[in-house]
């Protein structure tokens, strides 16, 4: 990882919320286990474990996939499809934890610049995350998809938080896990572009960010921060 080009401190350090603050990935998962559980007692031909990987690339469409996945393995009963969903629901923010490091990289960065955040989602879903996680103070400056009305990528939501801030989008910074809606949505606004690549993915393609950490700390050298 090189340091910043020019040495300066960013004068505003923008970050993701779901598995860049919080691990949204391992509380969807147990969500999803939870939820299948209840549809599936007594099945055991079913490979519960395929089941909730498959589901999870169709999660950000909510549940609208649930009846089509288990009718793809013999659950067609509407009452096992509706347990399976209300359980889901019910389980909003099982298991939904900081990371271990967010909290004192935040209030590091905090001390020597203006932070922020963006995150895509609906709003009151976002918002009781953000309280269930007790951040809210420690963010100046959030912005939530929904309640804006534009999403990432899209480079208007990172200009509202710059503009917000009062500074200059060559002089802000983004840090998320996604290379399609956080870095190409970072880079398109003209922000320097963090990629925190926890589980040590393969770049997927396109233009690189323009760092890459696998955990939060590894930010503070960057930034020059002890």
């Amino acid at each position: 990882m090189s340091e910043l080009r020019d040495g300066r401190l960013p004068a505003l350090v923008l970050f993701d919320l779901d598995d860049t603050l919080c691990d949204h990935d391992t509380s969807l998962r147990l969500r999803l286990r939870y939820a299948f559980q209840e549809a599936m007692a007594g099945r055991e031909s079913v490979d519960l474990d395929d089941l909730i990987e498959a589901s999870a690339k169709e999660a950000i469409a909510g549940t609208a996939h649930f009846a089509e996945m288990l009718r793809q393995r013999g659950i067609d009963d509407p009452a096992e499809v509706t347990r399976a969903t209300e359980r889901y629901v019910h389980d909003r923010f099982r298991g939904l934890q900081l990371f271990d490091e967010s909290l004192d990289v935040v209030a590091a960065v905090s001390r020597h610049t203006q932070v922020g955040m963006i995150t895509n989602g609906p709003s009151q879903i976002q918002r009781d995350k953000i309280r269930l996680l007790k951040i809210g103070e420690l963010f100046p400056i959030i912005l939530v998809s929904e309640e804006e009305g534009v999403w990432k990528p899209d480079p208007n939501i990172f200009a509202r938080a710059v503009a917000r801030a009062g500074v200059a989008a060559a002089d802000a910074m983004y840090i998320g896990d996604s290379p399609e809606h956080d870095m190409a949505g970072a880079r398109a606004a003209g922000l320097i572009s963090v990629w925190i690549n926890r589980r040590e993915r393969e770049w997927p393609g396109g233009p690189p960010p323009d760092f890459e950490i696998t955990d939060l700390r590894q930010l503070l050298p960057l930034l020059g921060i002890a």
